[in-house]
C-alpha cells in the first residue's frame, strides 16, 4: 500500500525541509568563516557566513509578513493538489517547510529559472528581497508561540503538577551545506544571514559525499527530536552534489483542552472503499470554532494558548474526500479564521502514521518550475562555478494526535545534481470516514501542514 504521510497519537509537531542543489562541476575557493545561528555545527570554523545580523521581527513591516503568509498558503493548496495526483492512502505535506527550503534556493536563482520558481512559489516577481524578509518575520513569529503558551500554562497550572518545558516547543531552524571548494556568493550569504539565520557549512561532497550525507542526517534527526531519521537515503547524494539547504520546524504542544483517556473507545472507521477498520476514538464535548460549508463539517481544535490549531474537515455523507479536496482554495473553510463557535460532540480517531520518502519533483514541474530541474537552469546567484541544477525534491512526514499532546514531523529535501452534556444540544461530528487535516497558525493564518487520513490503521513506515 502506497502512503505519503504520518498521523498519530502522541505529542508534537515537527516539520523539516532540505533542499539540495548539485552539479556545479568545477572548483573554486571557499569563502568566509564563523558559525551560523540555527544552522550546522555551532562553532564550525569552515562555515562561509555573512557578518550581516539577523533582521529582528520588530523591523519587518506587517505587509511583508502578510505577503509571506499569502504566498505560503497559495503554495500549500497548489502543492497539495498536485501531490494528491501521486496517490496514497494517507497524505501529509508541509508547505511551510518546503517553501522555506525552496526560498533559500530561490535566493540564488536568476533569469527565467527565478521567474519560474516565483510562479511555483506564488511570489510577486517584483517583490525583490521582501519575500525573504516576510519569511524571516513568519519564522520568528512562530518561534515565539511555544514560549507564550508555556508562560500561560505556568500561570494557570496546579503547583503540584507544573507543565513540562519539553512539551512546549516550536522552533524554525535552517542550515545550508555546501561543497568546500566552491565560492559562495556574498549576496546569497547576506540573504541567508539576515533572513534565515544561517551560513554555508562546508563539506567534501566531491570526495566523501556519503560522510556529508550522514552529517546532514544527524543534524536533521537532532533538530526534529529524533523523529525524522535517514532523510537522505544511500544514493540520494553523489559526487555531483554541491549544496544541500535544510529547514527544520519542530512543534510540540498540548491541546488547549485535553481529551480524557477514559473516554477513548473503540469504533469502526469506514474507509473510502466502504471497508471498515476498528480504531480508537477520542471523545470530547466542547465549544470549538465550527462551520458547515455545505460540503463538510469543519472544526478547529486549538492547541495550548490557542495560537495554533488542528483543523479537521469531514466531508458529508455522499461527498467523497477527493471531491471535497478538488474544491479547495485559500479561501476555503479549513484555511480561514472561524467567526463562530458551536458546542460540538467530537469523536476523533487516534492515528499514528509515518510515510516513506516521496518526490515533489513532478508536482513542482506541473506548478511551473521546469528550468530548475534542467541543465540550463540559472543558479548563478549561489556560487562560483554556477552550473547548478536541482535533480529532485523529496519529502517525508509524520503526525500524531493523542489525548494530551499533538505531534507531527515532515522533511523536504531538494536534491540537486551539478466538556458537560448540559446546555445547548451539541453538533455531532463523528470523524469515522476519510477526513482532511491541517495545522494552522492562528495569528498569521499560515498553513504549516496539510493532508488527509483515509485509513487510521495504516501506520506507514518507521
Amino acid at each position: 500500500m502506497k502512503s505519503h504521510a504520518l498521523f498519530g497519537a502522541a505529542s508534537a509537531a515537527l516539520l523539516l525541509s532540505t533542499v539540495a542543489a548539485v552539479a556545479c562541476s568545477s572548483t573554486g575557493s571557499a569563502a568566509g568563516s564563523a558559525g551560523a545561528q540555527g544552522g550546522g555545527p555551532a562553532a564550525d570554523p569552515a562555515a562561509a557566513k555573512s557578518s550581516v545580523a539577523r533582521t529582528p521581527l520588530s523591523a519587518v513591516p506587517a505587509s511583508a509578513l502578510n505577503a509571506a503568509v499569502t504566498a505560503n498558503n497559495a503554495f500549500a493548496v497548489d502543492l497539495y493538489a498536485h501531490v494528491l495526483q501521486q496517490g496514497g492512502t494517507n497524505v501529509l505535506t508541509s508547505p511551510l517547510s518546503a517553501s522555506f527550503a525552496l526560498m533559500m534556493t530561490y535566493a540564488g536563482a536568476n533569469g527565467a529559472t527565478k521567474t519560474e520558481m516565483a510562479t511555483a512559489l506564488h511570489l510577486d516577481p517584483n517583490a525583490g528581497d521582501a519575500a525573504f524578509v516576510g519569511q524571516n518575520a513568519l519564522s520568528q513569529a512562530l518561534d515565539g508561540r511555544a514560549a507564550a503558551a508555556l508562560a500561560q500554562a505556568k500561570l494557570h497550572a496546579n503547583p503540584n503538577a507544573p507543565p513540562l518545558d519539553s512539551d512546549y516547543q516550536l522552533q524554525v531552524l535552517n542550515s545550508v551545506w555546501g561543497e568546500k571548494t566552491y565560492t559562495w556568493n556574498q549576496p546569497f550569504l547576506d540573504i541567508l544571514a539576515a533572513n534565515y539565520g544561517t551560513g554555508v557549512y562546508q563539506q567534501d561532497f566531491i570526495n566523501d559525499f556519503d560522510k556529508a550525507r550522514l552529517t546532514i542526517n544527524d543534524w536533521v534527526e537532532t533538530h526534529t527530536g529524533d523523529k525524522i531519521k535517514n532523510l537522505l537515503s544511500p544514493g540520494s547524494l553523489d559526487q555531483h552534489t554541491r549544496i544541500v539547504l535544510v529547514n527544520a520546524i519542530h512543534l510540540k504542544l498540548p491541546w488547549d483542552t485535553a481529551f480524557v483517556p477514559e473516554e477513548t473507545i473503540s469504533g469502526d472507521f469506514v474507509r473510502a472503499d466502504s471497508s471498515k477498520v476498528s480504531t480508537s476514538f477520542m471523545n470530547q464535548i466542547d465549544d470549538f470554532g465550527y462551520v458547515d460549508d455545505g460540503q463538510a463539517q469543519v472544526v478547529s481544535l486549538p492547541l495550548s494558548n490557542r495560537e495554533l490549531s488542528i483543523v479537521i474537515a469531514l466531508p458529508h455523507e455522499g461527498v467523497t474526500l477527493a471531491q471535497y479536496e478538488a474544491t479547495l482554495t485559500t479561501s476555503s473553510a479549513p484555511f480561514v479564521s472561524f467567526s463562530a463557535s458551536e458546542l460540538v460532540r467530537l469523536s476523533l480517531p487516534k492515528t499514528t502514521f509515518t510515510s516513506n520518502t516521496f518526490s515533489l519533483r513532478t508536482a513542482l514541474q506541473q506548478m511551473g518550475m521546469q528550468l530548475a530541474f534542467a541543465d540550463g537552469s540559472d543558479f548563478s546567484g549561489l556560487c562560483t562555478p554556477a552550473d547548478v541544477y536541482v535533480s529532485d525534491v523529496l519529502q517525508k512526514t509524520t503526525i500524531s494526535m493523542g489525548e494530551q499532546i499533538v505531534e507531527a514531523a515532515a522533511a523536504t529535501g531538494v536534491i540537486g545534481s551539478g466538556g458537560s452534556s448540559a446546555g445547548p444540544t451539541p453538533v455531532l461530528m463523528n470523524v469515522n470516514r476519510p477526513y482532511l487535516v491541517s495545522i494552522i497558525d492562528n495569528p498569521t493564518g499560515a498553513v504549516l501542514m496539510l493532508g488527509h487520513i483515509q485509513d487510521p490503521s495504516d501506520a506507514g513506515s518507521p
